[in-house]
């Protein structure tokens, strides 16, 4: 009796590291889950409706100045909304085939099952990390599936400097990959690409062509203030536009309000 109690005891411990181990690879997303049950807070703030983040599908898709120049399709759910990747874009808006004509004919549909960029997109719920952060889906371009990518697998984080004396440009890598500040920057870099320029337009400084700026990134910074990440100048909760001419964003750093510019994308003139 005692040596069939030792074995169902054994049998019992195996199975339950097992289930442990199946459930914490699993994927633990759901839909609707509420993080903000325990992180109020940062829900909150992350779902401002001012905040490009939480659109909804019908601000995302239906955007008129988009669709006369881009055809929508599945990419643009990669970042937009990477949960919802499998159903295709076609099922969140009709048409999908036609750019530009006519104008404004574009519908939103089945916008219950939109999900946005939820928290589940940059955190890993089973992840051992304090911080969970992992990139779920695919990165920019790259073929989508139902998982996430270490942040230590994705390309080296690196910014394009620019001298807006000079016109030089110089690309600045980060000398160490694996600081939170650089994992977030991959984390960003994952959908706001710096080498991703987009149909953006061509942007002129101090009478220095610098090309095409802007698009879904944020391509050069000034020299000044190279080795930044985003998350030095960002919440990473709420990642509203920060302009430096009307916002305290410079007073952690700078001890008067400053007027300049950091992406250049954000501040041509």
């Amino acid at each position: 009796m005692k040596r069939f109690l030792f074995s169902f005891a054994v049998i019992v411990i195996i199975v339950s590291v097992c289930i442990k181990d199946v459930t914490k690879q699993a994927n633990p997303h759901v839909a609707g889950a509420d993080c903000g049950s325990c992180h109020a807070t940062q829900q909150q703030q992350w779902a401002s409706r001012d905040d490009l983040h939480a659109l909804s599908v019908a601000a995302v898709l239906t955007n008129e100045e988009h669709n006369t120049e881009e055809q929508l399709d599945n990419n643009c759910l990669n970042c937009h909304s990477p949960f919802e990747v499998p159903l295709g874009v076609a099922h969140f808006v009709t048409p999908v085939n036609r750019v530009g004509s006519p104008r404004g004919k574009w519908t939103a549909q089945n916008q219950g099952d939109w999900q946005a960029t939820k928290c589940e997109v940059c955190h890993h719920p089973g992840s051992d990390d304090p911080m969970m952060l992992a990139k779920y889906g695919s990165e920019l371009d790259g073929s989508w599936h139902a998982g996430y990518i270490d942040l230590s697998t994705l390309p080296t984080a690196y910014q394009k400097i620019i001298s807006l004396t000079t016109g030089d440009t110089a690309t600045y890598i980060y000398p160490d990959q694996t600081s939170l500040t650089v994992l977030s920057t991959k984390l960003c870099n994952s959908c706001h690409d710096p080498a991703d320029e987009g149909q953006a337009p061509v942007v002129t400084v101090n009478g220095i062509n610098l090309g095409p700026q802007g698009g879904d990134s944020r391509v050069y910074v000034s020299v000044d203030h190279k080795g930044f990440g985003c998350i030095d100048c960002h919440d990473p909760h709420t990642f509203l536009p920060v302009n430096p001419k009307t916002k305290p964003a410079c007073a952690g750093c700078h001890s008067v309000k400053r007027k300049g510019k950091v992406h250049l994308n954000h501040f041509a003139g």
